[in-house]
Parts: C-alpha cells; sequence; structure tokens
C-alpha cells in the first residue's frame, strides 16, 4: 500500500502551526477542567497529549487501568470487566503550565515512562484481550494544591467480532462525553490509491453539536437501533513475493471518549485468523477535539500509522 507520509519544511510546518495555535485561541473557549484534545501513541505506549487548560495553571495528568472482556450488553457474548490495575489507584504520569492562549502539552513520554494503551495479545472473552484507559488530567495553583477534579465518561461495552472470515465490526456504547469514536482496524491507514483495501473504518459523535444532548449515551449498533452504525474493515493481506503489506497480527477495535477533566480509551484485540507477512506494531494519533490545533494531521477521530 502507498505511503502517505509527507515531510514539510521548517519554515512551512512552523507556518502552518502558528495559525491553527491562533486558530484555537480564538474559537475555543477554555473551561475550568483541562480537555485533552489529541493523543499520540507510538509501539503501543502513550507517548503525547495535547489539551486545553485555565492560561498560567498547572496541569497534572493521571492514569488508572483496567482490564475486561470484550462483548455487548445483552447478548450471549457479555461485556465484562477486570480487576483494576494497581488496585484502582491513579498515577501521576507528569505535569506542565498552561500557556498564555490555555494550551498545554506533555510530550516525549516514553522516555520518562511506560503507559501502553493496548492490550498483551488478542484473546476473545479474555481479561488478557482488552485495557481499559482513564487519562485523568487536573488544574491546579500549584503541584497539588488547590486542583480540580476529575470526571471521564462512562464505557458501557466495546465488542470486536468477524462476522464472516473477511469482514470484522467493532459495536460499542459509552455516556457522559462530549465527543467520541470508535474503529475497527486490521492495519494502518491505507494509501491514496482507490485500488486500495481500507484498513481502518471508524465512526466520530459530538454531543455538543445540533441534534445531540451533551454527555447523552452514544452506541454504536451493527444492527437495528443505536446513535450511529457500527465501522467495518475487510480483513485483508496484500503481501506479495515482492512487496510486504504491513498488517496487525490481530483485529483491532477502539473507543475514545472526552470531556472536560477526563479521557478514557478502551481496546480490545480478537485472533486475526490468516497468515500474515508483515505484522506491524500499532502507531496511532486520536483526537478529542477534530478541529482544535490540527498541525498537519489528518482531521479524522483516529490515524493509524506505520511505525
Amino acid at each position: 500500500m502507498a505511503s502517505r507520509s509527507t515531510l514539510f519544511g521548517a519554515a512551512a510546518s512552523a507556518a502552518v502551526l502558528s495559525a491553527f495555535v491562533l486558530r484555537a485561541v480564538t474559537v475555543h473557549s477554555v473551561g475550568a477542567a483541562p480537555l485533552i484534545y489529541r493523543v499520540t501513541v507510538n509501539h503501543n505506549d502513550l507517548d503525547s497529549l495535547d489539551g486545553l487548560a485555565p492560561p498560567g495553571r498547572t496541569v497534572e495528568l493521571w492514569y488508572r487501568q483496567r482490564s475486561f472482556k470484550e462483548g455487548q450488553d445483552g447478548t450471549g457474548d457479555p461485556f465484562s470487566w477486570c480487576a483494576w490495575k494497581n488496585r484502582g489507584q491513579a498515577v501521576q504520569i507528569g505535569a506542565t503550565r498552561a500557556d498564555a492562549q490555555g494550551l498545554w502539552r506533555l510530550g516525549n513520554l516514553t522516555q520518562r515512562t511506560s503507559v501502553m494503551l493496548f492490550p498483551p495479545g488478542p484473546r476473545e472473552d479474555s481479561c488478557l484481550g482488552g485495557l481499559y484507559t482513564e487519562l485523568l488530567p487536573r488544574a491546579c495553583d500549584s503541584p497539588g494544591v488547590n486542583c480540580t477534579a476529575w470526571t471521564t465518561p462512562t464505557l458501557h461495552y466495546l465488542n470486536v467480532r468477524k462476522v464472516t472470515p473477511t469482514v470484522a465490526t467493532a459495536s460499542g456504547s459509552v455516556s457522559g462525553a462530549d465527543q467520541a469514536a470508535i474503529a475497527v482496524a486490521d492495519g494502518p491507514n491505507d494509501g491514496p490509491e482507490p485500488s486500495d483495501v481500507v484498513d481502518v473504518d471508524q465512526n466520530g459523535v459530538d454531543t455538543t453539536q445540533a441534534g445531540f444532548t451533551p454527555g447523552q449515551r452514544v452506541t454504536w449498533k451493527c444492527g437495528a437501533g443505536g446513535t450511529a452504525a457500527c465501522p467495518s474493515v475487510a480483513v485483508h493481506d496484500a503481501t506479495t513475493v515482492t512487496t510486504p503489506d504491513p498488517e496487525f497480527p490481530f483485529i483491532l477495535g477502539t473507543i475514545q471518549a472526552h470531556r472536560g477533566g477526563g479521557s478514557i480509551f478502551a481496546a480490545a484485540e480478537i485472533p486475526r485468523g490468516q497468515p500474515l507477512g508483515f505484522a506491524v506494531n500499532v502507531n496511532v494519533r486520536f483526537r478529542g477535539r477534530l478541529d482544535v490545533n490540527l498541525g498537519c494531521d489528518a482531521p479524522r477521530p483516529f490515524d493509524f500509522l506505520l511505525p
């Protein structure tokens, strides 16, 4: 599949970034509780976060994790929670300060900590195959002093399955989020050619838009009902003798949900069911707000990338 990476000169990159930073300042108000609007994952681990917070305040980032068994409510394949990691106690990742425009960033996290956001391996109906992460930012007058409270959306379920040997879907449900999105993938994003087989399908919902109620329950269903349709993807490996086609060694389903005071990210893996010519790790950017400080990124909720 074709490569989509594009390199910009330093001056051009700076100009593009400055333009989007100014847009973020002029268009978006900053709430009392910090908001995460973009996350980058490299080689399965949390690498950077960007967000908004009251200008000048200290922003602390904490996290909690637990495993789950992927599945769906009210079916013979039930969703269920597993034990919390670290007995449910939050762990601090880092701290920074919001600038005069209310922008904050924590970068190069893999150099000082390791927070894995994807499950250890593909396994249906097992605690091994699902991992849930809460990203918990809070704004403080100074470290640990007069801090805002964490508030996260609620994950109701995430279900990944193969409806045929060559088609996979993801369905799920969240509530309490301003923005939320779901995706299913069998590899990184495809190339631009019309002949390319799509590796990623995704569906995002902004509950602050007209027609929704802010924070309402959002459900992606493959059949009748729900708020939106479930995403689906062809399970395909186009590796040839001379040309490798990078793919994940599993089918991956993901849900993200964001609000001021906390974000959640859930990932579930199931067996792929076919041999692979060339397997890759997961590199992905995901966003809570598509129109904030995008820089040169593509405007979509999930962007699965080659390493």
